[in-house]
């Protein structure tokens, strides 16, 4: 159901939505349909999903020429350690059996609720200063603001911009939102074919690893097939997910089976899995999955969420060889690089991919303590520093943004006041 409308200077309307099939046509307006991650149809399934306490909204702002931004938002429950060092949250768990909801807080996010490695910003022409003036662009996060106020909730925190963004946010918004680093997104650059390709391209030191942990997997009987759906599997992905989850130090989200059911039926082919399977008794076991969406513009191949079973994972080599997998798949399929997302940062490091940084814009409507996250902050979000690893012979082209090597979060310009 839509909510009031409200028009601010200068000249902007907006308007707050409960579901995307309300905007389905300024959603395509202000996204386009080439990035899947930010496709109305991946938006559309995270919302049949009905992921667990994740509270969808939807904020218009159309002037007199139309719709000029769309900016999706979600409120939900998250703990405020999320990021932080796992001795910090190792404390707050022993803390939490005695203070149930211990430093767990109710947030209104600017962005998807799955992890994107990206914002989700729908603002058109957002670079240019004479469209999007300060005043203008301030305009559309106070009605953010004003909107979590009236949901009751402090936190807004603007998920996960790019370098390129975050400068723009933090020179137009003033100290409304302090700015801090996320874990980085990694990306791998594929070779040219006329380098011939992936397993041509990295050095002799790399190519051997790689071959001794295909024979090592393939020793354990695992072997690997594409498939255009879950092929009834959607009960074991869902749980081989949940063992990822549960072993990994930061979560973002946690998703449902109906999750990957929705992403499946997405129309144009934007989705398909990799399995991993080991034969038991004469049946298919399956030991580790990986559900991959796929640009429309054949850039970048996202393998978004994986699944394991932690049991059999590692002595195997599995994990490497999904990634070897999908790989492979991205070249046949023409793709130009594989977007390998946040965390496991060593492992992806060896296969050749490169950080980039993404952050995390930070404000509550309590100054004290907007204060005390502040100083805070570094203990909340940690320093990541990337391995650096020398993995192709002659190394492709970065991607946009992608840095050399080391990732150390460089310091806001607007400390919270």
């Amino acid at each position: 159901m839509s909510g009031s409308l409200r028009t601010t200077p200068p000249v902007l309307t907006f308007q707050w939505h409960r579901r995307v099939a309300e905007i389905a046509a300024a959603w395509d307006d202000c996204f386009g349909r080439e990035a899947v991650l930010r496709s109305y149809a991946l938006h559309q399934a995270v919302e049949n999903a009905g992921l667990d306490h994740v509270e969808t909204h939807y904020l218009t702002g159309r002037d007199a020429e139309g719709i000029a931004c769309v900016v999706p938002c979600f409120a939900f429950k998250i703990s405020l350690v999320a990021l932080s060092s796992p001795w910090l949250q190792r404390i707050v768990g022993w803390a939490r059996k005695v203070i149930p909801g211990f430093l767990t807080t109710r947030l209104f996010v600017v962005g998807s609720a799955i992890s994107n490695g990206d914002d989700l910003l729908g603002i058109k022409n957002l670079a240019d200063e004479r469209v999007w003036s300060a005043e203008r662009l301030t305009s559309v996060f106070d009605e953010i603001r004003r909107q979590a106020r009236a949901l009751g909730i402090g936190f807004v925190i603007i998920k996960e911009p790019g370098q390129a963004t975050t400068d723009i946010l933090r020179a137009r918004l003033g100290p409304r939102f302090f700015f801090v680093e996320s874990l980085p997104t990694t990306i791998l650059q594929l070779p040219t074919k006329e380098r011939g390709g992936y397993f041509t391209a990295i050095n002799t030191h790399y190519r051997n690893k790689l071959k001794k942990r295909k024979a090592v997997c393939a020793e354990n009987g695992v072997t690997w097939r594409v498939a255009a759906d879950s092929s009834g599997h959607a009960a074991a992905i869902h749980r081989l997910y949940e063992e990822v989850v549960d072993h990994s130090d930061s979560v973002f989200e946690r998703l449902n089976q109906k999750f990957f059911e929705e992403v499946e039926r997405m129309p144009g082919g934007d989705a398909f899995y990799v399995f991993g399977s080991q034969q038991v008794e004469g049946a298919d076991r399956l030991v580790a999955c990986e559900l991959v969406l796929c640009d429309r513009d054949r850039g970048t191949l996202h393998p978004i969420y994986s699944g394991f079973d932690y049991s059999f994972k590692r002595d195997s080599n599995v994990y490497f060889n999904m990634f070897y997998h999908v790989i492979e798949e991205a070249e046949r399929r023409g793709f130009s690089r594989v977007h390998l997302g946040q965390t496991s940062y060593e492992i992806k490091a060896e296969l050749g991919a490169r950080p980039m940084p993404l952050f995390l814009g930070v404000h509550h409507r309590n100054p004290l303590i907007q204060r005390l996250v502040w100083l805070l902050r570094r203990s909340l979000f940690p320093a990541v520093t990337f391995p650096d690893r020398e993995v192709f012979g002659v190394p492709p082209p970065p991607a946009k943004n992608a840095a050399r090597a080391k990732h150390r979060p460089a310091e806001t310009e607007n400390a919270a006041k």
